[in-house]
């Protein structure tokens, strides 16, 4: 007959925690920055790059919309996307921002619906811009909850050749001394006059007196014009670089 034994083991137990499962956001500030740059590749545009100013701008605007239960690019105290950049201390030879409301499921969804609007598809597409900063934040809005996305575009200072300001305060030095020669001449000249009719060795001193101030005169006439020869030259570039930018 067969038997059969049957043993029982006592295991120990070893309690273990219930595991949570988080979802991704359905919006994020990377993905948006990555669905961006996809429609500017698309489009044979350079990627924006992420700026940490833009993005304390984009944030800003984000929070304050939520905050004041308002959506529009101008605050209800008048403040825009300039006034933000201003006060995070970006400088920036132009500046653009869209913003975004609404029950998003994905980033990409937020990218589409501004690519259907003439007017963001064109700030996305802009080749003015080449910084971006990005917000996203789900909250209530109107008694809803609801999707803020803000994007914050830049194009800095940098990127145009940098016009020495020094070299203008420098030029207003020396427009400042080249009028204190001026009066000088006209002092001496009054001198050699009065000198003509003394004798000749007062006279010839009365020249030389003159001719002093005039070779100085002329000296500094020579560095003023080269010096705003090159001041504006520099000018020149910046704007050029400037009409060239912005005309994207």
């Amino acid at each position: 007959m067969l038997k059969l034994s049957l043993q029982y083991f006592v295991l120990g137990v070893v309690l273990m925690a219930p595991l949570s499962v988080f979802a991704a956001p359905a919006v994020s500030a990377s993905a948006v920055w990555v669905h961006t740059n996809i429609e500017r590749y698309q489009a044979g545009l350079p990627f924006l790059t992420q700026d940490p100013q833009l993005a304390e701008v984009a944030e800003r605007k984000m929070r304050d919309l939520f905050t004041r239960q308002y959506f529009a690019h101008d605050a209800p105290t008048g403040e825009d996307v300039s006034d933000l950049a201003d006060d995070t201390g970006y400088l920036y030879l132009a500046v653009g921002e869209n913003l975004a409301l609404g029950d998003f499921r994905t980033s990409k969804k937020v990218v589409e619906a501004w690519m259907d609007s003439p007017g963001h598809r064109a700030n996305i597409l802009s080749r003015t811009f080449s910084e971006i900063g990005i917000a996203a934040g789900r909250s209530q809005f109107d008694g809803n909850e609801a999707w803020i996305v803000v994007q914050a575009f830049g194009l800095p200072t940098t990127s145009c050749p940098a016009v020495d300001m020094e070299q203008a305060d420098e030029l207003k030095t020396l427009e400042t001394r080249l009028k204190m020669l001026e009066r000088i001449l006209v002092v001496r000249e009054d001198a050699l006059e009065e000198a003509r009719s003394g004798s000749r060795s007062t006279y010839n001193a009365a020249i030389d007196r003159y001719n002093t101030i005039v070779t100085r005169y002329n000296n500094r006439v020579a560095e003023y014009q080269a010096l705003a020869d090159t001041y504006n030259d520099a000018v020149d570039a910046f704007n050029e670089c400037l009409v060239a930018r912005t005309n994207g």
